[in-house]
């Protein structure tokens, strides 16, 4: 059967390697506005902002361009996953009456951040002009927020609002803090995108996926759409990813509810069991309350109550209680909530904890997960470390004795997890060693910090945001990692300028030596963040393991590709009797390729691309026949690129 006309190029690095792409960045980001995958390209964020709304994706867009100068192609995609909120906190709201909510808005949480709101100027909520200060960057930069008299404030861009209930704030104390999670795509997203590329005309260089990848199942589904894209349309290309954060650490949220109003409550004697509390106005629904909560009562003559026991919130008016025992009593008092944690001994069974009540959050939310070491402090009988076997939202579930029984208040202990960075390095390692032998891909660790150029807060973001801006930076065979290219502009450090975030140098190399990209100082200066490695998941012998060696190789297929497909259909002079093109012929064809491939590897602005690279057409194709296919040979000489110098110093 006769084919389609066509010519194709497969890299072989087992000896020198290949080369293609242009200066071109594809972007995938999820999107909450026409997430159509649909490939435009844009010249400004603002132009992004106008057809995709806000997105890390047009964060990444915004640093790209303000750094680089060059445009992007961008593919909003749909959200799969949406970020939330988690590792709420408003325990440092110990005056003010007001209850805060921080909710995601219908598509959620649009990119990660760390808010932090203090008062700063008090009042009653609805009656007084409050002021406030707002940070979305954990503290380190902030805004000044003029709430006056309304009772809800949306943050811009990230799809963040924050609802006070009634009550008063008190200048100088920090309401609430909390982290949000940004919005991830899935294969699915990334099916349609590839098929939308496949279908439009423009190369670029290398593609970069906005929102981390957490498993090597998520990061192969995404190499096998750049492969598919290679060998369907024959397109040559790489992306870069990045795998799960480190941190913030996991924390579990720590929030309380609390009467609104100054309704009358009629406290009720029933029994040994059941007593309730009745408030003649208002909703205790609506306040936040719900069964499983432990409340407190303060304010009464003879039903103050401290000590914690979940209740049971039979209607939005009433409270039922356990074992508290009331006395007959009807006065406005004080009523508060928080959700409950339940630690449960099972036996012979797997040991849980269990969150309830108003509000109660998510362990999942909050960054926990099954296999985390989890510390818990602050408790009667349960203080220590133990290993997460089993998670879900409201169940975390450890080894068979582990726990003691006991009931608390959410508030109460402090809850945490996390990894030290060489356990991180470690289990992303183990993670995403299926993930081998795989040039098209570049999985990045790390974070850091630089001033966005769209919204102004100081965010942390990827590693591999900074390793693709610092490529596109330079011409495409020039390593990220060059010293004297000087520091990217990002930070590893915190507000103390100590490092917090992964450093290469101070870790030993462990990311580099796990085929991670990442970042780095140096200790002979000059102080700054520089990209330590810029790695695809090629074999540790391949020369395509180096990005820049990937990003020429693609640029010489891609280069070959065009030149080839021009002699698709061409008539050749055969050599009588053998049915082999001629000499003559075929070396019309190869001064061709070579002429376009000289041009793309020719010296630029800083040095030629390539020592050499040239195609030779095979001379024992029979070409005489229906179908006939030409073969050739693409010989491309890389530059070196020096990894370490070592030098021997002798005394005399």
């Amino acid at each position: 059967m006769v084919s389609l006309p066509r010519a194709s190029v497969t890299v072989d690095d087992s000896a020198p390697a290949l080369a293609g792409g242009t200066e071109l960045c594809c972007v995938l980001a999820p999107v909450a506005t026409q997430a159509d995958a649909v490939p435009r390209q844009y010249g400004s964020a603002a132009d992004v902002y106008a057809v995709h709304g806000y997105s890390e994706g047009l964060e990444y867009v915004a640093h790209h361009i303000d750094l680089t100068g060059r445009p992007v192609l961008f593919v909003g995609l749909p959200i799969a996953t949406a970020g939330t909120i988690g590792r709420e906190n408003t325990s440092g709201r110990t005056t003010g009456t007001s209850v805060t909510t921080v909710a995601a808005g219908g598509s959620g949480v649009l990119s990660e951040h760390d808010g932090v709101l203090t008062v700063v100027t008090g009042g009653t909520i609805g009656l007084d002009q409050i002021v406030l200060d707002l940070s979305l960057d954990g503290g380190r930069t902030t805004r000044r927020v003029r709430l006056g008299t309304a009772n809800s404030y949306s943050i811009p861009y990230v799809g963040v609002t924050v609802s006070f209930a009634a009550g008063t704030c008190v200048a100088g104390e920090v309401i609430h803090t909390w982290h949000g999670s940004g919005p991830r795509s899935d294969s699915t997203g990334w099916l349609a995108a590839f098929t939308a590329l496949a279908d439009q005309t423009k190369l670029f260089r290398s593609g970069i996926l906005i929102g981390d990848l957490s498993t090597d199942t998520e990061a192969s589904a995404l190499l096998a759409r750049v492969d598919a894209y290679k060998t369907s349309v024959d397109r040559a290309t790489f992306f870069r990813a990045s795998v799960r954060d480190r941190l913030p650490m996991a924390e579990v949220s720590s929030t309380t509810h609390r009467m609104t109003g100054s309704p009358t409550v009629v406290f009720a004697e029933v029994g040994a069991t059941g007593d309730t509390l009745a408030r003649g106005a208002g909703s205790f629904t609506a306040d936040g309350f719900a069964t499983g909560d432990i409340v407190t009562v303060s304010g009464t003559a003879s039903n103050n109550i401290t000590t914690a026991q979940k209740i049971t919130l039979t209607s939005a008016t009433v409270i039922t209680l356990g074992t508290d025992d009331l006395v007959a009593e009807t006065v406005a008092c004080t009523i508060t909530g928080q959700a409950s944690l339940t630690f449960v001994d099972g036996g012979g069974s797997s040991d849980t904890l269990v969150r309830a009540g108003g509000s109660p959050g998510s362990w999942l939310d909050d960054g926990f997960r099954a296999g985390d070491i989890v510390t818990i402090s602050g408790t009667a009988a349960n203080n220590g470390s133990f290993a997460i076997t089993a998670l879900s939202a409201l169940t975390l579930t450890v080894a068979t004795g582990s726990f003691a029984s006991e009931v608390i208040g959410i508030t109460v202990p402090t809850i945490t997890a996390g990894e030290t960075h060489v356990e991180h390095v470690a289990a992303s390692d183990t993670e995403f060693a299926p993930v081998d032998d795989a040039p098209r891909i570049s999985l990045a660790l790390g974070r850091a910090r630089r001033t966005s150029p769209w919204s102004g807060w100081f965010d942390r973001r990827p590693a591999a945001w900074v390793d693709s801006i610092r490529s596109f930076q330079h011409d495409l065979h020039v390593a990220p990692w060059q010293k004297d290219l000087g520091p990217t502009g990002w930070s590893l450090l915190d507000e103390d300028n100590n490092t917090v975030e992964y450093d290469d140098r101070a870790q030993g190399g462990a990311a580099t030596a796990a085929r991670f990209g990442c970042l780095r100082s140096w200790a002979n200066g000059p102080s700054g963040c520089f990209v330590s490695t810029s790695l695809t998941r090629a074999e540790d012998s391949s020369q395509l393991l180096l990005t820049n060696n990937q990003a020429v190789c693609d640029l010489a297929v891609n280069t070959c590709q065009l030149a080839t497909e021009n002699a698709v259909g061409r008539n050749l002079v055969l050599t009588p009797g053998t049915g082999k093109a001629s000499v003559s012929a075929l070396r019309t064809i190869e001064t061709e390729v070579n002429e376009a491939l000289r041009l793309a590897i020719a010296p630029q602005s800083e040095g030629p691309r390539a020592t050499s690279a040239v195609w030779t057409a095979s001379r024992d194709d029979v070409l005489n026949v229906p179908g006939a296919v030409l073969h050739g040979t693409l010989r491309l000489n890389l530059n070196a690129t020096i990894f370490e110098i070592s030098t021997t110093v002798k005394v005399s």
